[in-house]
């Protein structure tokens, strides 16, 4: 009788409408990270014991310590991608993480941990695959001071020891929900909408002023986007974010040295979409290009190259009235997009 009363509470609860703005919260217990997580990695069968340790130093090397430059002993030339943001192909995914990403080697390289955002939760592997299930720690939309956590996981199959063909559970981003904004927008105040209109025009604002500083190499410029604490993946911080900036540079300057030729970069920022998420919050969805001119006159026959393209998702604060960026993800995950 106590479990009908307390399924018949939950049910009307289920049932009662919910503000049009409330977010959802997670009703889940919190995913735990194994203690050893190390000691996952090993099996009595040799066969999966190489594959096992294989993953571990993609886990570990590679996504945890950013030692992009030993990729080629994990990963084949091939490495068959099925994340629909991802190209295939091993050039492709360091070209990401060391040029885009900006990811800098930790050294020394730490053993994984259970306090790791991603901490590892479960290893299997059977045949030539292996899947290993870790956090996912995800911000709520409406409060991103406020997060919650699921399970990620990554599945690869080895051949000869390196990881040949990848999959995990990213998706592309769905459409925004129109008729959604316009009720939004419909039921604000003459003041709300001219607020409104101005947090839009200053948010396009920041947003070109950080490709500008981006492309002209002003590392000072480029960090004072961002807040005291702001991010670019784990680049976080406006020191580090401006001696980000100022390693770009002086490793092209090395390459021009050994003589290869770069152009001037470009940032394209398209199909903007921006979403506020609070009174003092904001979220800017994007398409972006990285394209590096030759240095041609027009009707020479170069072309610039593209170096990069995908999607961004960019999470920004009112501070002191100024729009700031507190995390650039150029690799969104689904629950982010």
């Amino acid at each position: 009788m106590k479990f009908a009363k307390i399924f018949l509470a939950a049910a009307l609860v289920a049932l009662a409408p919910f503000p049009a703005a409330a977010q959802m919260r997670a009703l889940s217990d919190p995913v735990v990270p194994h203690p050893n997580p190390e000691s996952l990695f090993t099996s009595s069968d040799p066969l999966l014991h190489r594959n096992k340790q294989a993953a571990l130093h993609i886990q570990r090397e590679l996504l945890k310590c950013n030692e992009w430059g030993r990729a080629s002993e994990w990963l084949t030339d091939a490495y068959i991608q099925h994340n629909p943001v991802a190209a295939s192909g091993l050039a492709g995914v360091v070209y990401y993480f060391t040029q885009i990403a900006q990811r800098q080697p930790l050294d020394p390289c730490p053993a994984l941990s259970a306090d790791d955002p991603n901490g590892v939760v479960a290893v299997s592997a059977e045949g030539d695959y292996v899947t290993i299930l870790t956090r996912r720690i995800v911000p709520y939309a409406d409060d991103p001071s406020q997060s919650y956590t699921t399970t990620w996981f990554d599945t690869w199959r080895f051949v000869d020891g390196r990881a040949d063909e990848h999959w995990d559970p990213a998706t592309l981003p769905p459409a925004p929900p129109p008729q959604a904004a316009v009720t939004g927008v419909a039921a604000m105040t003459g003041e709300q909408l001219a607020q409104r209109a101005a947090d839009r025009e200053a948010i396009e604002a920041r947003m070109w002023a950080y490709d500008r500083s981006l492309d002209n190499y002003d590392a000072q410029a480029y960090a004072a986007n961002f807040t005291e604490d702001g991010a670019f993946g784990q680049v976080q911080g406006r020191e580090a974010l401006a001696q980000m900036i100022t390693n770009l540079v002086a490793g092209q300057e090395q390459r021009r040295q050994a003589g290869t030729t770069i152009g001037k970069m470009h940032h394209f920022t398209m199909n903007p979409w921006l979403e506020f998420t609070g009174a003092d919050t904001a979220r800017f969805h994007y398409y972006h290009q990285t394209v590096f001119g030759t240095g041609g006159q027009a009707g020479s026959g170069t072309a610039p190259v593209m170096a990069a393209a995908g999607q961004g998702v960019d999470d920004l604060v009112r501070v002191n009235g100024q729009w700031l960026i507190r995390q650039r993800n150029v690799a969104p995950t689904r629950d982010q997009e």
